[in-house]
């Protein structure tokens, strides 16, 4: 005998009696329990699929899309709210502007996988340029590349273009805030000094020509902050002689300046390697025509009308 129509969960009490053909009882079993439990699961429900189009459809959500960036970001060290430039195989790339310890992040992405030569610069707060930190980086699809510690040069000027011997020349520029600066003057021997940067990275040092002998002088300097070192910057050129001149503003280069700071430098240089031998896009072949000897390509010429306007 079967018993239907149960409630799982439930206890319920059984005994079976034993009737005779008459119905008349003749035995009746012992009292039992049981709580039945349903031999078949209640199935899960099948999600309702979504509609492929309409509005108001219900349904799971769509699963979330993965982006997959490749890029570089670089980090370092110019001058207090200077302006920083990224240059890309000789192109401009991105700016940014220093935070007030000097500190940038710079970050470039959408770029595809593979080998670039990028390089950085910045301005001090006279429009006066580093030297470039330049170097080559391969970079992975998916992996976004840190290049960290970058110390840009100081900058560096002068305030004669020729010296009376024995009379003091200002060699002076911008830097990482309260750094040491180390100046060489390059003579025979070449001489160096220091001087400290202050909280704005600027330093100035007096620089008492006695030592030197007639003639032509390059100076440079470079930076260090604890274990922390700059390279070089650019040099800077100045006449010893038996005469001062105080050094006249600068007039911006007839030729050559091809990315119209008013210089004639690195900068130029790299930018026109970039075009060296290959087909230039619509906008550099202006500039090639009005700063460059205007045929359409970038060779050698080109680069022997930069060596001729020259300034560093």
């Amino acid at each position: 005998q079967t018993a239907s129509s149960l409630t799982n969960g439930t206890t319920y009490y059984f005994v079976i009696q034993t009737l005779d053909a008459f119905g008349n009882s003749i035995a009746t079993s012992t009292e039992v329990s049981a709580k039945p439990v349903s031999a078949t699961p209640t199935p899960t429900p099948t999600p309702t699929p979504t509609p492929s189009g309409g509005a108001g459809g219900a349904g799971s959500p769509p699963p979330p899309v993965v982006v997959v960036t490749t890029g570089v970001t670089f980090v370092g060290r110019a001058y207090p709210l200077s302006k920083v430039t990224v240059l890309q195989d000789g192109q401009i790339a991105a700016t940014s502007i220093a935070g007030p310890d000097a500190n940038f992040t710079i970050t470039l992405t959408g770029l595809s996988a593979g080998s670039y030569t990028f390089a950085v610069y910045s301005e001090d707060m006279s429009a006066r340029r580093s030297a470039l930190f330049t170097f080559p980086v391969f970079l992975t699809t998916g992996v976004t590349t840190t290049v960290g510690g970058i110390f840009i040069t100081p900058t560096i000027a002068v305030d004669k273009e020729a010296v009376k011997r024995g009379e003091n020349i200002a060699i002076f520029g911008q830097s990482v805030p309260l750094s040491t600066v180390t100046i060489s003057v390059h003579s025979d021997p070449e001489y160096f000094v220091k001087a400290d940067a202050d909280t704005n990275g600027v330093y100035l040092y007096n620089y008492d020509t006695a030592p030197l002998v007639d003639g032509q002088h390059d100076t440079k300097a470079k930076a260090a902050v604890a274990t922390e070192l700059s390279g070089y910057s650019q040099s800077v050129s100045f006449a010893v002689g038996d005469t001062s001149i105080p050094k006249e503003s600068s007039k911006c280069p007839q030729k050559a300046d091809v990315n119209d700071d008013c210089k004639v430098n690195l900068v130029d240089f790299s930018i026109a390697a970039f075009w060296y031998n290959r087909s230039l896009n619509a906008a550099f072949t202006i500039t090639e025509k009005v700063q460059l000897n205007g045929d359409g390509k970038v060779d050698i010429v080109d680069f022997s009308i930069m060596a001729f306007y020259w300034t560093g």
